[in-house]
């Protein structure tokens, strides 16, 4: 499948960088040092409106349905394994956010576009791949939605300031 992704995007004129960690060993996993303005993002496969979709967020957020539903007005739920289209049933981890590649709607959290980058790794192997914001944001013209969740602070706990990304 990594070879379909990088001949997707060289078609597409879309620039990347890809990184590649192979190893025999499941722990400990590799990791990508993200560039000063990117961010890494995962994906979830969801059913809209009884169409199946991708919605993408900030890989340590959560997808949180009720919010994507009520932002959408349509019913949205998780999709089950036969939901899914023959091409990605055979993988276990959820396919990387591009929506164009597969024929699915992609569906972006609103924070995302706030990065210069994205970092993705596809079906959760040991392979990273970078691409500039702005032209992932023209080959997949992703949705913009407000639906990704951190979690909650526990009771008592301060918020930590952090740094906004650059550019904004």
């Amino acid at each position: 499948m990594l070879d379909t992704i990088v001949r997707y995007l060289h078609e597409s004129l879309t620039p990347f960088r890809l990184a590649s960690y192979p190893s025999m060993e499941h722990v400990p996993q590799a990791v990508q040092p993200l560039p000063r303005d990117g961010v890494h993002v995962e994906t979830q496969l969801v059913v809209v409106g009884g169409r199946l979709s991708l919605v993408c967020f900030a890989a340590k957020a959560h997808a949180d349905l009720a919010a994507l539903s009520n932002e959408l007005g349509s019913s949205v739920i998780d999709a089950e394994h036969e939901d899914l289209p023959d091409d990605l049933q055979r993988f276990e981890a959820p396919p990387p956010p591009l929506g164009q590649l597969f024929g699915l709607p992609l569906i972006l959290d609103d924070a995302i576009p706030n990065y210069g980058v994205i970092v993705f790794q596809p079906f959760g192997e040991s392979d990273y791949f970078e691409i500039p914001y702005d032209d992932f944001a023209r080959q997949e013209q992703p949705r913009l939605a407000s639906f990704a969740r951190a979690g909650e602070l526990a009771a008592g706990a301060q918020p930590v300031e952090r740094p906004m990304p650059a550019g904004t």
